[in-house]
């Protein structure tokens, strides 16, 4: 577990550090490493698998939810969901078990660019970029 951990952690750091105006990695990537962090854009190895990962952003009544269109086993589940603003400040986090349901909601942060993150424990880290 604590291996786990550690892992969300850098992830979550890499993604907050890619935010804070990394130059793109190609052309064709967008602002995260291909095959590394995974977008709608850009699903690399996992092409078939974006519309279950990809982290979907709703927004209404004050309130922020996130939610991946994802099944949930003991062998295949979202972990974490995560929201960061572009300046890499944290704004929330919901951890998930199996048997969860993939929804997490949030405050409506101030007006600004963010990122939703979903990480799956078998097909890695997906990010989505919104405004609010």
């Amino acid at each position: 577990m604590t291996n786990r951990r550690v892992f969300i952690k850098s992830v979550l750091a890499m993604a907050a550090g890619l935010s804070l105006g990394v130059r793109k990695a190609s052309a064709d990537t967008g602002p995260f490493p291909s095959n590394i962090v995974y977008t709608a854009d850009d699903p690399g190895q996992w092409a078939k698998k974006a519309p279950i990962h990809v982290p979907q952003v709703s927004m209404a009544d004050g309130k922020l939810t996130v939610q991946t269109k994802h099944p949930m086993s003991e062998a295949h589940f979202i972990v974490r969901h995560t929201v960061v603003g572009a300046d890499g400040k944290v704004i929330g986090a919901q951890v998930f078990t199996p048997k969860d349901k993939p929804i997490s909601t949030y405050d409506l942060p101030p007006k600004g660019e963010y990122y939703a993150t979903s990480f799956c424990n078998l097909h890695d880290f997906w990010v989505t970029k919104f405004t609010v």
